[in-house]
């Protein structure tokens, strides 16, 4: 008798301490975050951040000064990848279509047919339509080569990173405001500096 109590007691009592743990257990699991998935988190935010905010402060600044920010990236990067590759390079300004271009240079130092595409800031890059790309040439003095196509200008970023001078004129499509763009020195340091557009005499 005292058997049959005792097995009937166990029997009641084993599955509900069991039961008592594993909600104890599931309760427990449900609380916090681990620091994995607490990093994750993180590290999504950053990017996240890091794409939005170029462009967020993008839509507020000047279009001038966008492109010379955007010259002065493709400028730096050139100049890195001709040093760390050997191998030189060539920026086209298209004045005929408004556009920036980048090829490597052949063996015998012009500019190959084929326009770069990777990485991104290095394709193709069409100038904004309220801003006028007016002039593209050498900056000594104003030369400009005999035959020479007034529509393009070569720059030539050689091995050693060395960049050829030059000079831009940007400006507003009724000419208001102009800007230029010049680089000086053989690392291509590029200078902004509005330009003074003289008032027409009454």
């Amino acid at each position: 008798m005292v058997l049959m109590a005792e097995r009937i007691w166990m029997q009641t009592s084993i599955p509900a301490i069991c039961s008592t743990h594993s909600k104890f257990k599931a309760h427990n699991s449900v609380k916090g975050f681990t620091f994995l998935e607490i990093l994750v988190v993180i590290t999504l935010v950053v990017l996240l951040m890091g794409m939005a905010v170029p462009q967020f402060f993008a839509l507020f600044s000047k279009a001038h000064e966008v492109e010379y920010k955007h010259l002065k990236s493709v400028l730096k990067m050139l100049r890195n990848d001709a040093v760390l590759k050997s191998t030189s390079y060539c920026l086209i300004f298209d004045l005929k279509n408004q556009q920036m271009l980048v090829s490597a240079e052949d063996p015998t130092g012009k500019c190959r047919e084929e326009f770069l595409q990777e990485p991104k800031v290095l394709k193709a890059h069409v100038f904004p339509e309220d801003l006028n790309l007016r002039e593209a040439k050498p900056a000594e003095s104003h030369y400009r080569s005999a035959g020479a196509n007034a529509d393009f200008l070569e720059v030539h970023i050689n091995s050693s990173g060395f960049v050829t001078p030059f000079f831009l004129l940007f400006s507003l499509p009724d000419s208001s405001k102009s800007w230029q763009i010049e680089s000086s020195g053989i690392m291509g340091k590029l200078e902004l500096s509005e330009r003074w557009v003289k008032s027409k005499a009454k």
